[in-house]
């Protein structure tokens, strides 16, 4: 049992993860669209303290996953829940938003594999009302060695019609975590960095890293630090935590390099977790010119559509504070007439 405490003493912090709530609203009618999930847990949970699904489960035992899901606002709402695999973002948090989501590289099962049914369904509620929505997951044939990680994510769309105008949508979105347990064994994180190349974030170039963990394990409190040094350059020192790898995944993490220059670039990346993991990378990349263009051409069009979408909102703004001192003064001449 102590291997057993150990692995869930990897997993901490996942419930706080799988917990977490994404919701983005523009205005005051936005708020009358709101709703609440709460996981059913079924017998097989391992841990009752926690809201997510944390289930021991024996070879081709079925489990159900249910999700109350609840209208707590005053207008109609419709609510997507749909079960995805876990993956690593490029920015090395895990997410559990994406559909097509594939696990890397992995001898168990992803938790898309394994439901029986729809992965996908939903509801629509009336203001006040309740219902339940169920998955049936069946786990692998075999016992397996780590976890098996995924999520239910439910979405609903709560975009005003001012802003669906402007090409603007908004949606809440809330995950429970789903997380398979077989074999009562430690399993170590297996981390590598397979490339590095020059890439353009959000109008900031810089070095992506193209990194995976090929074991069935997640890591959490994970810290990134690199020394990047050029020889016409001052050394970069880069340092980031607070990070998240899912198992079986791949990412290519960015890190800034402010004035990109063509050479050699030499990379020294440590990825260290609070649980003791630990592993260094050492890196040489060439960049060329023609690849620090490239991103230059890419950042532009980028920024052309931004100044775009930028130029069409400042219009709007102009038209209306025009409509407003037109009327404005239209009626100071009217009031001045009838005096």
């Amino acid at each position: 049992m102590n291997k057993f405490f150990l692995l869930l003493s990897i997993l901490v912090g996942f419930g706080t993860v799988a917990m977490t709530t994404q919701t983005v609203q523009a205005d005051d009618d936005q708020n009358n669209k709101s709703y609440s999930i709460q996981a059913v847990l079924p017998d097989n949970q391992l841990n009752k303290n926690v809201s997510y699904y944390d289930l021991q489960v024996k070879p081709n035992q079925p489990s159900k996953l249910g999700v109350v899901i609840s209208n707590t606002g005053s207008e109609k709402i419709t609510v997507q829940a749909e079960i995805n695999n876990a993956y690593t973002t490029d920015a090395a948090m895990i997410g559990y938003d994406k559909y097509s989501a594939k696990i890397y590289k992995s001898e168990t099962p992803s938790l898309s594999s394994l439901i029986d049914g729809k992965r996908k369904k939903s509801v629509t509620l009336d203001a006040g009302q309740s219902k339940q929505i169920d998955f049936t997951v069946n786990s692998p044939k075999n016992e397996f060695r780590g976890i098996i990680l995924g999520g239910v994510t439910t979405t609903a769309m709560v975009s005003s019609s001012t802003n669906k105008k402007v090409g603007v949508s908004n949606q809440i979105r809330y995950v429970k975590g789903v997380v398979l347990h077989s074999k009562d064994e430690v399993v170590d994180p297996e981390m590598h960095l397979q490339s590095a190349a020059p890439k353009a974030f959000n109008d900031v170039v810089g070095i992506g890293y193209l990194m995976d963990n090929t074991a069935p394990i997640n890591i959490n409190d994970v810290k990134i630090k690199a020394t990047i040094s050029h020889k016409s350059m001052k050394n970069i020192e880069y340092s980031q935590k607070d990070l998240q790898i899912a198992p079986n995944s791949k990412f290519d993490y960015f890190i800034p390099v402010k004035h990109l220059k063509p050479g050699i670039y030499s990379t020294k990346l440590t990825v260290t977790s609070k649980a003791g993991y630990s592993k260094t990378f050492n890196n040489k990349l060439k960049v060329t010119q023609g690849s620090i263009e490239a991103l230059d051409e890419t950042k532009q069009v980028t920024t052309s559509h931004s100044g775009l979408i930028y130029t069409i909102i400042g219009l709007f703004v102009v038209l209306i504070v025009g409509l407003w001192f037109f009327m404005y003064t239209t009626g100071k001449r009217i009031g001045f007439r009838k005096k």
